[in-house]
């Protein structure tokens, strides 16, 4: 019987014994020496004060000479005591500015540009420079009258073509005249020249009237099977533009709509957004590059 009741006793020691220890420790730790909780303002040291600067012994006055003035100049004298100031260190870390997205340079040149300038430009180039006019290749409105491998450039955004321009003049897209022209061109006369073009409307529209059902359903469809999105996905249905770098299709000429298709098949032309265009090219086969360009051209 006495066994039992030490047994009990012992057994409400531990149950209240342990947590009231671990209740002391826990205290210690938040108001004593250490630990993450609140410090105790006593526990504060303050920083000791800094040692007073000796004093300079006395030295003689140095006679002063005509021929040195900065030895006439009274020094700047230092209070006895200051510190001397530290180079800040840099702060590690983080600032906003990581965080912030990064913006093309092509941008900046469409700030205020003239596109009356911009008109100037394509139609009288920039001989000094070996930039002939725009309008010989391009039309007089942007829309060439020939077809051929020249694109249209009225209907295209400003944004796209300042952006063109800059991959050519960069060299990240090449074709060698365009690359001797817009290495030519100033920042601002890039500028300029898209925002002229920007503002012109773009061919005529016949889109769907050719190219037969393959063609449609590439547009609107695609090809789950191959891995081909519908080309409306990018480009907006019959290829009438979307977004700013997104261009239209619609009204281009067959020829240069296959000449770029080849392009970026080859790898000759690389400043797509990463690869999408030539990997959609690649998926192509030549009946549907020729269809598809009919589709987007329209009758003649």
């Amino acid at each position: 019987m006495i066994e039992h009741r030490n047994g009990i006793l012992i057994a409400v020691a531990l149950m209240v014994g342990v947590p009231a220890i671990t209740l002391l420790a826990t205290l210690h730790q938040m108001f004593g020496t250490g630990g993450d909780g609140p410090i105790r303002a006593s526990a504060v040291q303050a920083p000791p004060a800094p040692a007073p600067a000796a004093k300079p012994a006395p030295q003689a006055p140095a006679a002063a000479s005509p021929a040195s003035p900065a030895a006439a100049a009274p020094a700047a004298a230092t209070p006895a005591g200051a510190a001397t100031p530290a180079a800040a260190a840099p702060v590690p870390g983080r600032s906003a500015q990581d965080f912030s997205a990064s913006r093309p340079a092509w941008e900046g040149y469409l700030q205020g540009a003239d596109p009356a300038l911009g008109k100037q430009l394509a139609a009288n180039g920039k001989p000094a420079a070996g930039v002939q006019a725009c309008v010989a290749c391009h039309g007089q409105a942007g829309i060439t009258p020939t077809g051929g491998i020249f694109p249209n450039l009225a209907g295209l955004t400003p944004e796209y073509i300042a952006k063109q321009l800059a991959d050519f003049r960069q060299g990240t897209r090449k074709q060698a005249l365009m690359n001797t022209v817009a290495q030519g061109l100033s920042e601002q006369e890039i500028g300029q020249l898209a925002a002229y073009y920007g503002s012109l409307a773009g061919p005529p529209l016949h889109v769907g009237e050719t190219g037969g059902e393959a063609a449609r359903k590439l547009d609107q469809i695609g090809d789950g099977a191959r891995a081909l999105p519908a080309c409306a996905n990018c480009h907006g249905l019959r290829g009438l533009g979307e977004g700013p770098l997104l261009p239209r299709l619609a009204g281009q000429s067959k020829e240069y709509f296959a000449d770029q298709i080849n392009a970026f098949r080859n790898g000759s032309r690389q400043n797509d957004d990463v690869g999408v265009m030539r990997a959609f090219a690649q998926r192509l086969t030549d009946s549907e590059v020729e269809a598809l360009g009919q589709y987007y051209a329209g009758p003649r």
